[in-house]
């Protein structure tokens, strides 16, 4: 039987070494912008909406859920779909948070002016703090991208990592500003494990 040699761990270690430097990289770009996007959904009067497409949009299915999961009502509008008609659940007491790491994604772009015509605030969490998308929404979130992680520069990996990262440090602080708590947080879940270890807690 002949004898597998190839270094599997090390391809580990490079990938999540690359990984590690871009999120250190993205925590020392924290600045004003970060601040104005928490203010912008703090204030939100409607729900936070969530958009993307291919590996943007499974991170803004996963934002929305998180951010729903703590207190905060956000939905999952799918890009492509909103071309063709679901753009009707976007209203002006909305905020609109659209995820691209190019910041050049079509699908995007085509919905933006009829977000903006309705009045919902617009966030963008990019790659490129130069991009239409970025030029065009409320506020830019930027995510520091240089380039993918490990030997496949052309995989996604940091990119969506970034996006995910930025869309929980944004859950996080709107909802530590308002006070959440492990009480408030069972409420939304009365099942599974981490829903039965809350309701075990006296509170």
């Amino acid at each position: 039987m002949k004898k597998n040699t190839f270094d599997f761990s090390g391809i580990a270690h490079q990938v999540l070494q690359d990984e590690t430097s871009a999120l250190q990289h993205m925590d020392m770009m924290i600045d004003e912008e970060f601040e104005a996007a928490c203010k912008l959904i703090d204030t939100c009067a409607g729900r936070i909406i969530f958009s993307g497409i291919g590996h943007s949009g499974h991170v803004a299915a996963k934002a929305a859920s998180s951010l729903s999961s703590l207190g905060t009502p956000s939905i999952y509008l799918h890009a492509a779909e909103a071309v063709h008609g679901e753009l009707g659940v976007v209203t002006a007491e909305d905020v609109v948070i659209l995820i691209s790491n190019s910041g050049e994604t079509q699908e995007l772009l085509t919905i933006l002016p009829r977000i903006l015509e309705v009045g919902a605030g617009t966030i963008a969490i990019v790659g490129n703090p130069h991009s239409s998308l970025a030029q065009q929404c409320d506020v830019a979130l930027y995510t520091g991208f240089k380039q993918e992680a490990g030997p496949f520069k052309f995989a996604g990996s940091t990119s969506t990592l970034l996006s995910m990262a930025m869309c929980d440090a944004l859950a996080m602080a709107v909802s530590a500003a308002r006070g959440l708590t492990e009480a408030d947080y069972a409420k939304n879940h009365p099942g599974g494990v981490v829903g039965g270890q809350l309701h075990a807690k006296p509170h």
